[in-house]
Formats: C-alpha cells, sequence, structure tokens
C-alpha cells in the first residue's frame, strides 16, 4: 500500500518538470521573436529580389526594431511598460527603422529611416519585461504570474487567435468530379501557388497552376530542361502504360524551346507578343508560379522538373490505390499559424504598398527636379497605423476576420485558454463533420474536451497541455541537405523529400531512418524535425516546416523506457530539468506525421518489444482547463465540456495588479480559495484562484432547489460566501477642436444647453472629477465635461456662444461607489480622466453557481440560518443540492469530490484529485472509517425547521463551487415609456440604452389567453397617429394647417375622415407612395 501511494507521488513528475521550466503559451512568444529577430530581414530581402528594377533603384539593408517607447506631444520619447501603456491608453509598439538606399541617374543615397511601429507582445524578447525579475516586475506594478503572449493596442489588449490551415508544398489526392487528382499548394514567401495533376479520358497527365489550365505534363517537363524521355521515365521510376501513351504523344518534341512554343500554342489566348517575348514570358512563369517553393531562378528548373516526376509517380501509386485519398483532418496535413507568420502577411503587404509609396514620390519629384530627402518621403505614419487597426479590429489581409480578440479577462483560467486556443479557417455555418470530430492524430494535441457548444463545436479547439508548436530551427534547408549529403546518393534507391523538395535516393530506408532518429536525438539535428516513412509509397518524408503540432514522448528501446529509476530521482532532487531530458535523448517531441509510424504504450506495465514509445503521463491528452477538473475521468463528457466552460467563467482574481488598472467589466471574488480536493495541476501551473470550498448536502429544500436552482444557507452568505465586486470604467478626454476650440472638464454652469439638475452635480469638485468614494446612483455625474457647439450657426451676427453639456454620467441601472480617479494624458497631450467605480454584488436571487463537473443553477432561496437542516455533530450546509440532478447527468465526478473533500477537511490535507490518477474510491471510504464517520460519506440530519431526526441519511461533504460571471443585477431590467427610434417610432431595445421590453407575437397571444384586454389595448395603439383619407377616392388627403382646411389633390373633394392608424403602418404607405405607387384606402364605418 506504502509502495503504491509513493509510485503515484512521483507518477506526474514530468509534467510537474515540464510545468516548471516552460510556459503554456510559449510557442507564440517564440514565434513573435522568430518574427522580430529573422523574418522582418527575411521578408525585406525578399522584397529588394522581387522589386522591378526602373530608372529608380530601391533597395533595402539592415532592419532594426527597437524596445517600445512612446513619442510624448511635446516630442520628447521614453521607454513605456505596459502597465503604463494601459492606464493612459497608448499602444505598445516599437520603432521599427531600416536603411534605405536610393540609385537614381547615378547618384547613390542612402539613409536610416523610421519606417513605422510595429505593436509589441507582452513578455517577448524586445518587450522592456524581457529579463525582469519577481521584485521588478512588483515595483513596476506588473503581475508577476502575467502569462504575456497579447498585444496592448489603445490600452487594450488583444490575442491574436492561433488558425489552422492545410499544410503547404506537399502533395494531397483527392477526387473531384469523380476523377482522381493530386494537389499541391507550393508556399514561398507571399507566394500560394495551387497545382494539380489529373489525368483526361485519354490517359494524357495535365497539370495546372496560375494562369495555365491543363498543359500536357510532358510537355512541362521538357520545357524545364527534362528533354531526355530515358530521364524522365528514370525519375519517375514507375512502369505504366499511361506513362509510355504520354512519352509518345509528344515525341517530337525535342528542346526545351520547342516545349515552351508548344504551351504558347496552347494557351495562344493569354500570350501574345515577338517569339523573343512569349518565350521570355513563359520562362518568367516557369520561374516564378511553378513550385515557388524549390526556388524562383534558372538554375532551379531541373529540380522542378525532378520533383514534378516524383509527384507523377505519386499520382500513379494512387490510381493503383483509389481508396488511399488524403486524410485532410489528419493533422500530419494541417499547420497552425501563429502570431509571428499572421504578422508576417500583414508586415510584408504594408512593406510592399510603403515602398511602392517612396517610389511614386520619387517619380513626381524627379519630373520637377526638388531636391529631398529620404526621410520626409518614407510616410511611416501609414504603415503604423494599418498595422495598429489589423490588430485593434483583427480584420487581416485576405478578407479575414476575428483573428485578433479582446482579451477574456474573467479569471486567469480564461486568460491562458484564450491564448492555447486555435481556431478553424472554415466558417461556423457549414455542415463539414469529418472537420469537427475528433480525429485520432488530435490524442496528446488537442484537448478532446473543451470547444464551444454550438456552432463552433469541433472548429475552434484548445491545444494540450504538454503540445507544442513547431517553430523555424536554427538550420535553414540548405545546411540540412550538405548534413544529409553523405547519407543521400544521387542515383538510385528510395525517395527522399525535405519540406516538399526531393532531395535524393536512399538504398536501405530502415537504417537511413534509424540513424537520422539517433542523430536528432543526440542533438546534432533540429529537435524539430520530423521523420516519416511513407509505406504506402516507399519513401521518407522529412520535414522542419512552422506549424507543425509536436507531443512529447518518452523513448523506449527493445521494450525498455529510456527514462530509468536513477533519471527519476535526478528529476525529483531537482538536478535534471526538463530540457535535459529533452537534450539528452530520454524524451523526443514527434509530429503527427512521424507518430504513424511509432506504437505508444500508455503505461510502462504493458511495454512489448514492439513498442517504440511511452506516454509521458495518462492525463497529458487533456487541455490545460480540463486537466484541472477532478476526477475528470468518471464525469460524462457533455458535462465535462459545459464543467471546462463554467471553469472559465467563473469569478476570482483575474490579475494581481487589479487595483492600478480600468479594466471593462471584470469582476473580483472577495474572498478566493484554493480547491481542497485538486489536480497536480493546479499546483504546478501556480495560477490566482477562483472559486470557494463549501458543504453541500444533497437534498431537497420545500421544493426551493427544483430543476437545479440551489438552496443558500443565509448564515454563509452574510459570513462573506460568494462576494464579489463589480468594476466599470468611466473614461473622458478633453479633445481640442479647429478655431482654438476646445472640451473642458469642469463643473458645467447653468447657461450650457443641455444642463442637467444641480442635484446630479453634486459630487464633483471644482475640477468638475468626481471625488473618491462617493456614492453614486444611475444618471449622477462622475465627470463633468463642456464642449464648444458642433455646428457654428450660419448667422455670423450671433456672438454668444453656448457651449454643450458634455459630462460623463452613471449608466442606467447601475450604482457604484467611486473606486479610483486617475488624471493623465494620452499620447496627443490631451488631458484624460478615468474613473473606476465598484458595486458590492452579494449573492441574491438568480445568481449563477456552478461546479467544474458542469452542474451549473441559479439561487432559488437563501434560507435563513435557523431553519437550515443540521448534522448530529452541528454542522449545517452552505448549499443545499437537488439530488436529482446527479442520475441523469452521470457526474459521479461530482460525488466523488464530495467524499474527497470531506476527508480532505477532516484531516487538514490537500486531496489529491487528478483524473485518471487521483485517489481511489476505497481509500478515501477507509479513511472515512478511520475518522469515525461512516464509510458513504452519508450522515443523520435533523430538520432545522422542526427538530426532528430525518427518516433517511443525507450524503453531505465538501466541495469547491465557482460564482460566474452572470449576475441578476447585470440582466434586470425594466422600463415604462422612454426613448424611441427616430425612423419608426418604436421603442430602441437593449438594456443599456434603456430600451423596452418586446411584447412580442407569442407574448400576445397569451395575453388574449388571459383576457388581459386594458393591456392589449396599450400594445396597441402605443404609436398610434392621425390620417386624414378621403371617403370618395380613398387617397392621402392633405392637410393644410395654414389656411385650416383639408383638401383631397386627386378629386378636389370635401369629404375626408380621420382614421387611426399606427405610426408603422404609416411609414410603409409613405414608402409605398415614395416608389410611385399609389394607395387606396376603402373605409367602411366602424359603427356598423
Amino acid at each position: 500500500m506504502k509502495l503504491e501511494q509513493e509510485q503515484q507521488k512521483e507518477e506526474h513528475l514530468l509534467v510537474k518538470k515540464f510545468l516548471n521550466s516552460h510556459s503554456l503559451i510559449e510557442s507564440n512568444i517564440v514565434s513573435f521573436n522568430n518574427f522580430i529577430n529573422h523574418r522582418i530581414q527575411e521578408i525585406i530581402e525578399e522584397l529588394n529580389e522581387t522589386m522591378q528594377e526602373d530608372d529608380i533603384e530601391i533597395k533595402l539593408g539592415k532592419i532594426k526594431v527597437g524596445k517600445p517607447q512612446v513619442v510624448e506631444a511635446d516630442g520628447s520619447s521614453h521607454l513605456i511598460l505596459p502597465s503604463e501603456a494601459r492606464i493612459r491608453g497608448l499602444t505598445y509598439s516599437s520603432l521599427v527603422s531600416a536603411e534605405i538606399t536610393i540609385k537614381q541617374a547615378g547618384q547613390l543615397d542612402s539613409q536610416e529611416v523610421e519606417i513605422g511601429k510595429i505593436p509589441v507582445i507582452v513578455k517577448s524578447e524586445v518587450c522592456n519585461l524581457n529579463g525582469l525579475d519577481r521584485e521588478h516586475l512588483i515595483n513596476e506594478y506588473i503581475d508577476p504570474k502575467d502569462p504575456g503572449g497579447y498585444f496592448i493596442i489603445n490600452g487594450n489588449e488583444r490575442v491574436i487567435v492561433m488558425a489552422e490551415d492545410l499544410a503547404e508544398n506537399q502533395p494531397f489526392i483527392e477526387k473531384s468530379r469523380g476523377n482522381l487528382m493530386l494537389r499541391l499548394f507550393s508556399k514561398r514567401g507571399s507566394y500560394r501557388i495551387p497545382i494539380s495533376i489529373t489525368d483526361t479520358k485519354e490517359g494524357i497527365l495535365e497539370v495546372s497552376f496560375s494562369r495555365f489550365k491543363n498543359l500536357p505534363i510532358i510537355i512541362i517537363l521538357k520545357s524545364l530542361g527534362l528533354i531526355k524521355e530515358s530521364d524522365i521515365a528514370k525519375y519517375i521510376d514507375k512502369e505504366n502504360d499511361s506513362l509510355i501513351v504520354n512519352l509518345y504523344e509528344y515525341a517530337n518534341i525535342k528542346t526545351d524551346e520547342d516545349a515552351m512554343l508548344a504551351i504558347a500554342e496552347i494557351t495562344a489566348s493569354t500570350l501574345q507578343g515577338t517569339k523573343k517575348e512569349i518565350l521570355d514570358r513563359i520562362k518568367q512563369r516557369l520561374d516564378s508560379y511553378f513550385l515557388p517553393h524549390i526556388g524562383l531562378k534558372k538554375e532551379h528548373r531541373i529540380e522542378k522538373a525532378i520533383t514534378l516526376c516524383k509527384l507523377i509517380k505519386h499520382f500513379f501509386i494512387a490510381k493503383e490505390n483509389p481508396d488511399s485519398l488524403t486524410d485532410k483532418d489528419h493533422y500530419a496535413n494541417k499547420r497552425v499559424r501563429m502570431s509571428g507568420d499572421l504578422l508576417a502577411d500583414l508586415f510584408r503587404i504594408n512593406m510592399n504598398i510603403l515602398l511602392r509609396d517612396i517610389k511614386h514620390s520619387l517619380q513626381k519629384i524627379q519630373k520637377r527636379k526638388k531636391f529631398y530627402s529620404i526621410k520626409t518621403i518614407a510616410k511611416s505614419t501609414l504603415f503604423t497605423h494599418r498595422i495598429e487597426s489589423a490588430i485593434a479590429t483583427g480584420n487581416w489581409i485576405g478578407e479575414r476576420t476575428g483573428v485578433t480578440q479582446n482579451m477574456d479577462k474573467t479569471n486567469y483560467l480564461a486568460i491562458i485558454s484564450q491564448l492555447q486556443r486555435v481556431s478553424s479557417m472554415l466558417p461556423g455555418e457549414q455542415e463539414n463533420f469529418l472537420a469537427r470530430t475528433l480525429h485520432p492524430t488530435h490524442y496528446g494535441r488537442f484537448c478532446p474536451i473543451e470547444t464551444p457548444e454550438g456552432t463552433e463545436i469541433g472548429l475552434r479547439k484548445n491545444l494540450a497541455i504538454l503540445a507544442r508548436i513547431s517553430t523555424r530551427t536554427n538550420i535553414d534547408d540548405e545546411k540540412l541537405i550538405k548534413i544529409l549529403g553523405d547519407k543521400i546518393n544521387k542515383e538510385k534507391g528510395k525517395d527522399v523529400f525535405l519540406n516538399g523538395r526531393f532531395i535524393g535516393y536512399v538504398e536501405n530506408i530502415r537504417e537511413f531512418i534509424f540513424k537520422l532518429r539517433e542523430k536528432r536525438r543526440i542533438g546534432e539535428l533540429p529537435v524539430e524535425m520530423s521523420i516519416k516513412h511513407n509505406k504506402l509509397l516507399d519513401n521518407v518524408v522529412l520535414s522542419t516546416e512552422i506549424g507543425r503540432v509536436m507531443r512529447p514522448l518518452i523513448i523506449v528501446d527493445e521494450g525498455k523506457p529510456r527514462l530509468t529509476g536513477d533519471s527519476r530521482k535526478l528529476l525529483r532532487e531537482g538536478n535534471l530539468s526538463w530540457d535535459d531530458l529533452v537534450k539528452n535523448g530520454i524524451i523526443e517531441y514527434l509530429d503527427a506525421a512521424e507518430e504513424e509510424n511509432a506504437l505508444v504504450a500508455l503505461e510502462e506495465s504493458i511495454i512489448t518489444n514492439e513498442h517504440t514509445h511511452l506516454e509521458i503521463d495518462k492525463m497529458d491528452l487533456l487541455g490545460v482547463v480540463t486537466s484541472l477538473v477532478p476526477y475528470a475521468n468518471y464525469d460524462q463528457s457533455s458535462r465535462l465540456n459545459r464543467g471546462s466552460k463554467t471553469q472559465k467563467q467563473a469569478l476570482g482574481l483575474y490579475a494581481a495588479n487589479f487595483l492600478c488598472r480600468i479594466d471593462t467589466d471584470v469582476n473580483i471574488l472577495h474572498y478566493p480559495q484554493e480547491p481542497i480536493v485538486r489536480s497536480f495541476v493546479y499546483d504546478t501551473l501556480n495560477v490566482h484562484p477562483a472559486g470557494q470550498n463549501v458543504v453541500v448536502a444533497i437534498m431537497t429544500h420545500e421544493g426551493y432547489n427544483m430543476e437545479d436552482a440551489l438552496v443558500l444557507n443565509k448564515g454563509s452568505v452574510d459570513r462573506g460566501l460568494g462576494r464579489s465586486t463589480y468594476y466599470r470604467p468611466y473614461t473622458s478626454v478633453e479633445l481640442n477642436y479647429a478655431g482654438g476650440l476646445k472640451d473642458e472638464v469642469t463643473i458645467p454652469q447653468k447657461d450650457v444647453s443641455g444642463y442637467r439638475t444641480e442635484e446630479s452635480y453634486r459630487f464633483l469638485e471644482d475640477d468638475g472629477i468626481i471625488f473618491p468614494e462617493a456614492r453614486l446612483n444611475s444618471g449622477d455625474a462622475v465627470i463633468g465635461k463642456t464642449s464648444p457647439p458642433k455646428f457654428l450657426s450660419e448667422v455670423r451676427e450671433i456672438t454668444i456662444k453656448t457651449k454643450k453639456e458634455s459630462s460623463v454620467v452613471m449608466r442606467q441601472e447601475e450604482q457604484g461607489i467611486t473606486d479610483a480617479v486617475f488624471v493623465t494624458e494620452d499620447g496627443q497631450g490631451n488631458k484624460v480622466v478615468r474613473v473606476r467605480t465598484r458595486d458590492l454584488r452579494i449573492p441574491e436571487l438568480g445568481d449563477k453557481f456552478a461546479t467544474s463537473h458542469g452542474q451549473k443553477g441559479v439561487i432559488g432561496i437563501i434560507a435563513p440560518e435557523n431553519d437550515m437542516p443540521f448534522t448530529s455533530r452541528g454542522v449545517k450546509p452552505d448549499i443545499i443540492f437537488n439530488p436529482h440532478s446527479i442520475p441523469s447527468r452521470m457526474t459521479i465526478g461530482y460525488l466523488l469530490e464530495l467524499l474527497s473533500g470531506k476527508v480532505g477537511c477532516l484531516k487538514g490535507k490537500i486531496m489529491d484529485g487528478t483524473g485518471f490518477s487521483g485517489q481511489r474510491i476505497e481509500e478515501l471510504e477507509e479513511q472515512l472509517k478511520e475518522l469515525g464517520f461512516r464509510y458513504d460519506g452519508k450522515e443523520t440530519v435533523y430538520n432545522g425547521i422542526t427538530g426532528k431526526m430525518m427518516d433517511v441519511k443525507i450524503f453531505l461533504g465538501n466541495m469547491y463551487y465557482l460564482k460566474l460571471k452572470y449576475m441578476v443585477s447585470n440582466k434586470m431590467h425594466a422600463r415604462a415609456s422612454g426613448k424611441v427610434t427616430l425612423l419608426t417610432r418604436q421603442p430602441v431595445e437593449g438594456r443599456a440604452k434603456g430600451g423596452a421590453l418586446r411584447l412580442g407575437e407569442m407574448e400576445q397571444q397569451a395575453l388574449v389567453a388571459h383576457g388581459a384586454s386594458l393591456l392589449l389595448k396599450e400594445r396597441y395603439d402605443s404609436d398610434k397617429v392621425v390620417l386624414h383619407i378621403c371617403s370618395k377616392c380613398g387617397a392621402i388627403a392633405i392637410e393644410d394647417n395654414i389656411r385650416g382646411k383639408l383638401t383631397c389633390s386627386i378629386c378636389n373633394s370635401q369629404e375626408i375622415e380621420p382614421v387611426e392608424i399606427s405610426y408603422a403602418f404609416k411609414l410603409l404607405v409613405d414608402e409605398i407612395q415614395s416608389l410611385h405607387i399609389k394607395t387606396k384606402f376603402n373605409l367602411k364605418n366602424k359603427y356598423e
């Protein structure tokens, strides 16, 4: 028994080591660092290559990215920290400068120019927080647990959501219109060109790319310089009738020039010009748009031809095995695009625009023969603004929306979960059943539980706890090919591909793969490299691409895992870290492609000689949020999904520095506690708590907890259970207008137009700003402000400039206490006043509570303490939960947590409730017996009102309950008459605007059934209007108010009747008439 417990304690050693040394959102920050350190420079070099050389030549040199700073209105600049950016509403961004060399008319001019600013991810290498220790961070008002990984744009935190996309540079076999087709997206830099191979009924192979459609493949091969039929057959390396047909068909083409002219004939409609022009154009298209990932130069043509031969071979093999279609949902065929990749796209496009802009300006200046300075031509503001607005709105290039989101600041878990999210590009409205379903390759890469319910189900996934995404390696393709050179021959054998490029042959695949893997394990090759043996095509596919989701596994040699008892001992003592295990070749990362060649054992006890790897931990398939649910393996999956969702909606501490920041819509729980029963991940992650431990009795209470409702003990509420504070910000800026006019923060004078009542300004001090700790009700002014009139009167004589009242007031149906006032200035030097109000929220009827097992409910009654049932030991429960909610939902984890919590509270110990390996129920029962309680957790309970002992035993224990952010006081809304919209005169909608409550079709029928006639009458004539109608011809009469007479303009009759109709109908009639349609009313006597 003792030994077993020891083993259980050690079981999670590896995951703990991983979480101690790695942040969960590491991949995203690494991706951004790569973008700043390498990608930017690469993009600049790519642009240099593609710039057309006219009379003006522009070259970009070395690029520099500074530290985030702010330039004040007076021109001074200083470094800035996220805390300052947040409170002042600034963008946390770095200056980017580059060397620009302009060569024109034989003159060279070179200068370092500021290109613009790029927003910086908090806690990345360029961030000013990088390298600061805990003490420093606290001194700078930064929460040391803040994970980083987000941008700050105008003081608002934005998160880039990772996006999944089909993999580039690798062939897919798919069916289109019943025929097989091989497709490949060839990507290099900004080029992403689809290339497809199909065959005609006659067996002629055709290839399509960019503007060329259905060109015979042999012609393309020959135009790329592969002239000899024998070479083509050698490289395709597959005997096939179809191949012979193709070779014979175009045997008369002898040179690459002939082949290009043949292309010109086929595509005669798009190509015109002299022979030389046509050849140049075809060459340029072949170099730039055909398999660009191999290269864009002349010398790459033969390599392209050979790769195309290999694709033909793949196509032939697929024809022989028609059911071997590529599974697009297999994660080997997907790539995840992170912050760095998405920003690279944005940077490339905007850099291009900037260069074109500079060129355009130069050409204009050249015509006018003026002098110029490069610094004035390079307009950096536009570049900065475009990138900033893309991140601020989430509208990316390529018509994509929702790439960035506002940070969800409910609690710490919600923040981490959002930074771990991967979103699919597929639209939520379509069925896409296969894309939504769990795929076996998601195991250990994505959480199988955590996904939204509704239209987005399965399209938004969260990374599993140990998963990481491959980022760029420090060895580029050319170096890799050199390293592999001695093992690869150029003559014969099995094919070897690297990132979609054919690089040679190997004789013995197994030996080659074995050697490569050993090299990778000792660190000679990058950790991220994947080595896959494709058994169908019998070739080797190597990949170092960015965006493959990888997971760590322990390597197994001949039935023995490499992680030995000694290593575990060193890990326990802290002499070995996770990274050492990876370096020493004990653990390796596999992507979905390579895992196809591995056989993974779940436990050490089942390893055979067949196995190649061992799972790190049983729970490494879950995501962060789900791994925190105690006894998660005892719950039904759909409930667990809701449980993960409720954990992200629980109130707690979202950040430790909440007092010195102003956030919209945030709550703080007053007494958050750490759970007594918890997963080991909780301690290792070191999260801010969100929730409280309570005593729960499972029983009914006078019908007040029907349908998931809860009964709360009033005594517990008075002692502070579930109390929270709701914070709301109010902001005002003193703006400057044209003509020397400006806003003024002050107490408005009585002559101001739109003056409220004197009472509403009663809390303002002389400077027009409220004092702290003032108790406000809705409509009270928080910041007094007057603005100049919007439209100056046409008549110039009027000299009295009436000011407009534009104070910031408390929102409708809200109250609060002024919590803090910040007076600062924004980037333009305008004065900014920010006030934060707080509102105490004590649990009331209708507030929502939940557990992490997906059992959620609202408060049905807050029962007086002396009416609550009590046990023979005098314990009164805090919450009474309805027993009917358990059996049908099968949340056994709920009952186990109650039992385990009871033991933990009685023993004063933290209980281990990790999914798949927590404390077993037999142990809990044993411990309860030792403590003198019934083993099954039930107790004798007495009725609190009569004092009688109840006939049944009641299940009672301790549990972690969460108060969710959905509170009644944020939803409660009522109104009589009020604002209406101008056009239709219907009441406005929405609680925030003080809108009305809609009595719809069904409500009307319910009122009819009740016979509530006066209420119905009120519902129908709330917008009545009188319309005059001619009783002769039924036209709408004209009402002449000046002469005081009514006439019908059509038949000049005086017989006109007033008719009551609703304003909405009158509007319809007016609109019909505006379309030149004559409306005619047939009148009836309403008394007949």
